[in-house]
This record gives C-alpha cells, sequence and structure tokens, in this order.
C-alpha cells in the first residue's frame, strides 16, 4: 500500500499552510481515531477554545503520538494529544503531525497525564479499576505509574463510595481524595454520625482537617461512652444559657478571628509572620479569645452535648472564626497541659488544600 492511500503526505507536500515539526509525519485527520479507553474523559472547553485559535494561528507545534488501528489497517489510534487533535478539528485542519508508536499502553496514557497533573480523581480511579478487573495488583499498579501503594488505595476508595460520601464527592463539597478516603472508613463504623455530620455541615466545602477534626471528636465521643439522657437533657438546658451568654462574648473578635483565618488559609500567611505584624492589642485579643475556647474544651463537663450546640448555633464551624474555635475547643478537649497559641494557628496553616 501507498503512503498516500494510507493517508500520510510525506514534509515535501504538506498540504497546510503550517510547517510539519521535524520527525513528525502529516496524517489525514479523517483516518485518526481517538482511544476509547483514553483515562481523560473530561475536557475544558474554555481552554480546548484558546488552544483551537492557536492551533488556527500556529499550527500544531508539539506532534501527536498515534499507532495503527489493528481492526482497520490504514487508520490510526491516538496514543496521546486527544486536545491537539480535537482542536485541529475544530480549526478546520485536514492533516495532524504525528509520531508513530506502536509500543504503548494504557499506563502510558496515565503516566504521561499524570505527569502534567492532568487527570482527575475520579479518571485515575477508573484507570486502577480497569487494571484491578485484569487482574493486576495494587503493588503492579503502584510501580508502573511511579506511584505508592498508599496513593492506589486511596483512589481506589473512589470506585465504590457510600452514597452519602458519594454525593459529596460529586456535588464538588469535597474532592480531597485523602479526606474521602478517611471519611469513608469513619463512615464505616460510624454511620449515622456521619451522616448527621454531613447534613449539620452542609453546604460548607469538607476539608481534610474538618475530617480529621470531625474524627477526633468521634473518637472523644467514644471515650466518654453514653451519657444518661435525662443528664443530657438538663445539662443541654444549662449551656444553651452559658452559651449564649459565651456566644455573646465571642462576638467581638469575630471578624479578627475570621481576617486571621483567612490570612493563613487564603494567602497562606505564617502564623509567626502573621502575629508580629498585629498591634498589641489585636495579638492580645486574639490570644485571649482563642484561649477562652481551649480552656472551655479543657473544663467542658458535657463535651459532646456542647459541640452539638456550638455546630447548631453556628460557633463552631468549618471555616472562618468557627474554625479557629473548634480547633482550639478540641485541644483542650484532649486535655493538654499548655495553652499554645501557634499550635493551634498551626493547623490552620500545615493543612493540604483539597
Amino acid at each position: 500500500m501507498t503512503d498516500k492511500k494510507r493517508g500520510i503526505v510525506k514534509k515535501t507536500v504538506v498540504s497546510t499552510k503550517h510547517s510539519t515539526p521535524t520527525g513528525a509525519t502529516e496524517i489525514d485527520i479523517d483516518l485518526i481515531i481517538e482511544d476509547i479507553h483514553q483515562p481523560r474523559k473530561e475536557f475544558n472547553q474554555d481552554t480546548l477554545r484558546e488552544l483551537t485559535e492557536t492551533v488556527k494561528l500556529r499550527g500544531v507545534k508539539s506532534p501527536i503520538s498515534v499507532r495503527p488501528n489493528p481492526d482497520k489497517p490504514g487508520t490510526y489510534i491516538i496514543n496521546h494529544g486527544a486536545r491537539r487533535y480535537r482542536a485541529s478539528i475544530n480549526a478546520g485542519l485536514k492533516t495532524i503531525p504525528a509520531f508513530i508508536d506502536t509500543d504503548y499502553s494504557e499506563a502510558d496514557q496515565v503516566i504521561e497525564n499524570l505527569q502534567r497533573d492532568n487527570l482527575t480523581s475520579r479518571e485515575i480511579a477508573d484507570f486502577i479499576g480497569r487494571q484491578l478487573a485484569a487482574g493486576k495488583t495494587k503493588s503492579d499498579i503502584a510501580r508502573q505509574l511511579g506511584k505508592t501503594n498508599p496513593y492506589i488505595t486511596t483512589h481506589a476508595a473512589l470506585l465504590d463510595l457510600p452514597d452519602p460520601i458519594d454525593e459529596i464527592y460529586r456535588s464538588g463539597r469535597c474532592t480531597d481524595v485523602t479526606a474521602i478516603y478517611d471519611l469513608t472508613r469513619l463512615y464505616k463504623a460510624n454511620k449515622e454520625e456521619v451522616i448527621s455530620w454531613l447534613n449539620l455541615s452542609a453546604p460548607e466545602v469538607i476539608s481534610r482537617l474538618d475530617v480529621k477534626h470531625f474524627s477526633k471528636f468521634l473518637e472523644l465521643k467514644k471515650q466518654q461512652g453514653a451519657i444518661d439522657s435525662d443528664e443530657q437533657s438538663q445539662q443541654a438546658e444549662d449551656k444553651s444559657s452559658s452559651a449564649t451568654d459565651k456566644h455573646a462574648k465571642h462576638d467581638v473578635p469575630a471578624s479578627l478571628l475570621d481576617s486571621i483565618y483567612h490570612l493563613i488559609k487564603k494567602d497562606n500567611r505564617k502564623p509567626q509572620d502573621l502575629i508580629r505584624e498585629l498591634s498589641r492589642d489585636d495579638k492580645k485579643l486574639l490570644t485571649t479569645k482563642v484561649k477562652d475556647y481551649f480552656e472551655e474544651g479543657r473544663n467542658c463537663p458535657n463535651m459532646i452535648q456542647y459541640t452539638i450546640n456550638a455546630l447548631q448555633d453556628g460557633r463552631f464551624s468549618a471555616k472562618g472564626s468557627g474554625a479557629l474555635q473548634l480547633i482550639a475547643f478540641l485541644y483542650g478537649a484532649e486535655r493538654s497541659t499548655n495553652f499554645d497559641l501557634f499550635k493551634i494557628l498551626d493547623e490552620l496553616a500545615n493543612q493540604e488544600a483539597g
């Protein structure tokens, strides 16, 4: 079969106005198809439009990689370069520069996208699922991708999520794979508590730190044991009135605590640097109010009921002043001997984003 019949256009007879990159071959776009097993399933339409405009102006400067299609001789399957292929079609090109590579696998496609941080967690999980179904072990897959076994395990957890956790993942409330994995483990042991917590915290985003705090809460609850319902009711009533007074006391610095939280979380400011920049009065106010919640955690007679009340009335939350107050309370609840403001602020600073 001649090169012309196979749809290959030699560099000396390129049919486009753009030059072909050195070493590549121009192939008729109509003879190329995408790989149905390509791990990338989601294409950002905005960036694809931008790429299309670039292709119209400059052509395809980085050749795609293809392999011969065993089911239809004379045609090709894309190894990598699906975005460039789609942009070329949108730009109206008839041919595209390509390298023909017969030594290519699905794992290579995943690795190529992983190195660019281009795959979503769900796409990685789908690939892992197909490899497990093919009989490979998690260790085999880890070696294939150059990742650790825990990396494979946490992503594989996305393949079979409980409905409530699958819902928060798909809705975007929590996309941190480690947080989802840890939350799934908590769900298996504390189903009702996890469901209640997810509903109570809606619609706020759930971070890895939030899951860590919730896990501590469940551990403390387990240690404390069951409390007589009559005693709970009486203490809840007492706490309700005192909580109202305490809440009023904490209203004053809420804006300061919110500012501290956002400077640490959004602006990535280090707590030590941040404290140095505060005025003497603000530093004293911050220390006093955070310490108040630390002491409340240390001295709280009914930690479970108090925390539930604080969650319900908004003093404890997943972000802002509520997050600082909750962290301080939990540190105190661990019966820590000394109050350490930087330790509490570092809990925010060291959190990995989801």
